[in-house]
């Protein structure tokens, strides 16, 4: 009679996010693979840089004043 023995299986690969694309995992994916084991590999290791997008010392002064009365707006709402 034949001895089977508990061989590890290797792990199905999981594909890796694609810069600059629109990436997407169904949770029934991701639940097969593991929460712990997806997010070692998928998420990057490192922050992801912002480009510098050109703004001005104004504009971005603007933007920064327009998103504190945005919070303070939506805070004073609930």
């Amino acid at each position: 009679m034949a001895e089977t023995t508990n061989k590890p299986q290797a792990l199905e690969p999981i594909p890796p996010m694609k810069p600059g694309q629109w990436n997407s995992y169904s949770p029934a994916d991701i639940k097969r693979w593991g929460v712990e084991r997806f997010l070692d590999e998928v998420c990057p290791k490192e922050p992801v840089p912002i480009p510098d997008l050109g703004f001005t010392e104004e504009e971005n002064r603007r933007m920064d004043e327009v998103l504190r009365e945005e919070r303070e707006a939506s805070a004073n709402d609930l």
